[in-house]
């Protein structure tokens, strides 16, 4: 089975990825890692430090095959979704972005979509920046079974070898330095944040 780490807004989406993530566990095909029953930010309230929180972050991409960007409200400015983004493209992993909007949350209502969090991060090749959003691709999730989220996760994959063979040099956040990292990056890539 192939283990997709699941980078979401937790304050309002946890409904709605847990429909995508029991649609995942269900084909017996995938895991899901990243999910949570309690909120990051209730978390932080009750003791557990954004060192514990990076960690566990860490820990469940190093497990994945692929990140999954699970876009809804908010999700541009979440500071967790944008570190695991980071993440992944540092350790040079598939990405998908998936609106996740049209998805009924517990109450049975429906929400608007934010930014995609991938258009606030850019790479420089050969003297370019080139946006993330450019790079990886970024779908709206429909019912798994139909072999269309096979299909992405596919192209994903096949896009990464085919752009692990290019020279990347830097990545750049064009937002104001994430807050879950303290606006320092704590990889040994050679990343920059900074305003675009």
């Amino acid at each position: 089975m192939e283990s997709l780490y699941l980078a979401y807004n937790d304050e309002c989406d946890s409904a709605r990825v847990n429909t995508i993530r029991k649609q995942l566990l269900g084909t017996g095909r995938f895991l899901a890692e990243g999910y949570m029953p309690f909120t990051t930010w209730s978390k932080t309230k009750l003791g557990c430090s954004t060192d514990e929180i990076k960690r566990n972050i860490e820990e469940g991409l190093g497990r994945s095959a692929a990140t999954l960007v699970l876009i809804g409200p908010d999700a541009a400015t979440n500071p967790w979704i944008r570190y695991a983004i980071e993440l992944t493209y540092t350790m040079k992993k598939p990405m998908i972005a998936l609106y996740i909007n049209e998805i009924a949350d517990e109450r049975g209502d429906k929400s608007h979509a934010d930014l995609n969090p991938l258009e606030r991060f850019a790479v420089m090749e050969r003297g370019k920046k080139i946006y993330l959003s450019d790079r990886y691709a970024t779908h709206t999730w429909s019912d798994i079974e139909d072999g269309e989220f096979d299909q992405w996760l596919d192209e994903a994959k096949n896009s990464l070898k085919a752009r692990s063979r290019m020279p990347t040099k830097k990545i750049v956040e064009a937002a104001v330095a994430m807050a879950a990292t303290g606006g320092h990056s704590s990889t040994n890539q050679d990343l920059d944040t900074a305003n675009l």
